[in-house]
């Protein structure tokens, strides 16, 4: 029987744009949860329509880059590219 995380690699290989709106989806539901906001109050504190939001996280539309941006901003979240090498790797490559 395949674990989560199997599922979760194997959605990262087939389909890596998903994936990564599916992981930053969670990352902002679980910030939405810590902070105890309905998806009314963070309708209300980013301007993204309560419905839009529901739809987000229930997986029904994957969400624009803006949208992403406002909700993260409510949530006082930040986004950031984290290169994909190790430092191993990258302190090899400056050899």
């Amino acid at each position: 029987m395949k674990t989560f995380n199997d599922l979760r690699q194997e959605l990262a290989k087939e389909d890596p744009e998903l994936y990564i709106s599916l992981e930053i989806v969670g990352k902002l539901m679980a910030a939405r949860d810590r902070k105890g906001f309905s998806q009314r109050k963070l309708s209300e504190m980013s301007g993204v329509p309560q419905k839009t939001i529901s739809r987000i996280e229930n997986g029904i539309d994957i969400p624009k880059m803006q949208t992403l941006l406002k909700l993260a901003n409510a949530l006082e979240l930040q986004f950031s590219l984290v290169d994909k090498r190790t430092e191993e790797e990258q302190s090899a490559s400056l050899s």
